[in-house]
């Protein structure tokens, strides 16, 4: 800085030590033009300084309002997914347990179905036993009242009228088997 200074004071020491006096005189006129220069410098300098940096304090001030409107923004979204979310989940779950109780009840269904065929079967195998016993009953009966009937002819040597003694054996072989019972 002092070699600017002698540059611009090329006299030497002596130029140099003057500048850095004290004068009263030259203080005056320094704040006078400092003074006089103030407005100027307030209207041009700081002025514009002032309005940038309020400008900037703005738009910072913008910025944080914008960034909290969409966090709120987000917040409110990210709950709403989360909504969703679950209500997909517990739509899920529903139509899950929907789709077991409904399987459930098929299978009870058909289990049921299942079992009525068998008694259906079971009686069936049953009624076609007793008619096919009563016929064989029935058949028996007829054998034993023709057996009846020739040994009978055989033990009087003479011939039966079948006919005639038909009804008598079948009503003596009737009164046997109810009493057998």
């Amino acid at each position: 800085m002092f070699a600017f200074l002698a540059a611009v004071f090329p006299e030497g020491d002596r130029s140099l030590s003057s500048i850095l006096e004290f004068s009263p005189g030259a203080m005056i006129w320094t704040f006078f033009a400092f003074f006089v220069a103030l407005p100027v410098m307030w209207k041009f300098v700081y002025g514009p300084i002032t309005t940038a940096l309020e400008e900037r304090d703005k738009k910072v001030e913008d910025a944080i309002a914008a960034a909290d409107v969409a966090r709120k923004e987000a917040e409110a979204q990210m709950a709403q997914a989360k909504a969703e979310l679950q209500k997909a989940q517990a739509d899920g779950k529903r139509m899950v347990e929907e789709a077991m109780a409904r399987a459930e009840r098929q299978a009870a269904e058909a289990v049921r179905i299942a079992d009525e065929r068998a008694k259906q079967e079971l009686q069936k195998a049953r009624d076609t036993i007793a008619a096919e016993k009563r016929q064989a009953l029935q058949e028996i009966k007829a054998m034993a009242v023709d057996l009846t009937i020739a040994a009978t002819g055989k033990l009087l040597r003479q011939e039966v009228d079948a006919q005639k003694n038909r009804p008598l054996v079948q009503q003596f072989v009737a009164n046997a088997d109810a009493g057998g019972r």
